[in-house]
């Protein structure tokens, strides 16, 4: 499945990922106080900054690291399965992807066909 990840798409998500990251250990734990003052925001003006203070780390909303350049973006495009610990899945940034395009644009006309794009 094909998604765009951004910081903003990131903090909109961040209270639903805490609470499936940490939904058996909330009862009384410290997750338990991250997560309630992560309801707390308003997530449509929240900052990245905001959840790192909430957090205590910059992890959850932040620069994805593109697997083909290894360069850190903004915006990246997650490809293959859903993410897991054993999951096929790979984050590839805009400049990579243009790359990818030029690769089969440039196939394509060496090898005289077209592609249906759809």
């Amino acid at each position: 499945m094909m998604k765009l990840i951004t910081i903003k798409s990131q903090i909109l998500e961040v209270v639903d990922n805490w609470y499936k990251s940490y939904a058996g250990f909330l009862r009384g734990s410290d997750k338990d106080e991250i997560y309630k003052k992560l309801k707390k925001l308003d997530l449509q003006t929240a900052t990245a900054e905001e959840v790192a203070d909430i957090i205590g780390n910059p992890s959850w909303a932040c620069k994805q690291k593109c697997t083909e350049c290894n360069d850190y973006s903004n915006e990246v495009i997650e490809l293959g399965e859903k993410p897991d610990w054993e999951s096929a899945t790979t984050w590839i940034c805009k400049k990579c992807l243009r790359k990818a395009v030029t690769l089969i644009n440039k196939n394509n006309k060496t090898e005289g066909e077209g592609e249906n794009e759809q």
